[in-house]
């Protein structure tokens, strides 16, 4: 299975649509959208995600299912930390395979472990049930899932897929408008798989256009 989790285009946050300069990176994703071919799309409920999917939709000749976690939260916005407070140290716990928030925002940790709990409940969906840090294999597929979010939600999936404290993106990584980041479930061989990133952040096709 691959899963592609795709940022919005430009925003128009008063409106909760996009620029003219977003609509314009929306319409440059669709050769792209057209290449990875999604066999399901998913969006927030928020209408710039939404808005972004449309012109990919049209060609692809297809409809995005609304998931309401993928909703983008202030909660998942933390750039108010002092970077010092970075290098703090965070634990992974292997056994539960969940990341122990204790060294950032405490008021915050409730909003991350409920998007922790719906990506479990997501990928369980599309057969891939999680137990520590990997996923037993319940229906092995080929399926190619993309859905339309936005950057501090995106960004705090992808620490969660790749077992990382949020604040490794928050700071370190990018996302800038229709950003897509890629990952596939790479079976170990013995019934279980591991999300792999195969590329994070990717605008290539901004530049093709």
């Amino acid at each position: 299975m691959e899963l592609y989790i795709i940022r919005h285009g430009d925003p128009d946050y008063a409106n909760d649509t996009l620029t003219e300069k977003g609509w314009k990176e929306a319409e440059a994703l669709v050769p792209r959208m057209v290449q990875i071919n999604p066999t399901k799309i998913y969006a927030s409920p928020r209408g710039r995600a939404q808005d972004t999917s449309k012109p990919s939709l049209k060609v692809l000749g297809m409809e995005y299912t609304i998931e309401n976690w993928m909703n983008e939260s202030m909660d998942y916005m933390q750039f108010c930390m002092d970077p010092k407070d970075f290098d703090a140290g965070y634990t992974v716990s292997i056994e539960k395979g969940a990341v122990l928030n204790k060294d950032f925002a405490p008021e915050r940790t409730k909003a991350l472990e409920e998007m922790i709990k719906a990506s479990d409940e997501f990928l369980a969906r599309h057969g891939y049930v999680r137990e520590g840090m990997r996923y037993r294999i319940v229906t092995p597929n080929n399926d190619r899932i993309a859905c339309f979010c936005h950057g501090g939600f995106g960004s705090a999936w992808i620490n969660h897929l790749l077992g990382c404290h949020p604040l490794f993106s928050w700071y370190r990584i990018c996302f800038n408008p229709t950003a897509v980041t890629k990952f596939y479930m790479m079976e170990t061989g013995d019934g279980y798989a591991v999300p792999r990133a195969e590329y994070i952040g990717d605008t290539s096709h901004l530049f093709k256009a």
